[in-house]
């Protein structure tokens, strides 16, 4: 694995993998932020408060990145990369279908 960068997260010493380049952060933390925005957006789905359509539409860009790395079996991540990789793609098919059930706002930012 070709790394250029290590982890602009406090305290962190992995490396960035080349994809993660321009989050500059380790998939570990990249993992975390994802987990996080789903965790906020379908909460505000279930409070019926709209999601913004930034973030609505970074999380769907993130199950490109998912699949991406697990189709690639040279990217360095680890088992527990690859199972975490395979939550995000579920979360989002789960985040992606209660948005289309449901009467969800997607808000636009000004």
């Amino acid at each position: 694995m070709d790394t250029m960068a290590q982890c602009r997260a406090d305290g962190c010493v992995k490396l960035v993998f080349p994809t993660l380049l321009g989050e500059g952060v380790c998939l570990d933390h990249y993992l975390e932020r994802v987990f996080l925005q789903m965790g906020m957006a379908m909460e505000m789905c279930q409070q019926g408060r709209p999601v913004e359509f930034g973030t609505f539409d970074w999380l769907l860009s993130q199950g490109e990145f998912a699949a991406a790395t697990l189709a690639n079996k040279n990217s360095g991540a680890t088992s527990m990369h690859r199972t975490r990789l395979l939550e995000v793609l579920l979360c989002l098919s789960n985040l992606s279908e209660y948005v289309r059930h449901h009467s969800v706002t997607l808000a636009v930012r000004e």
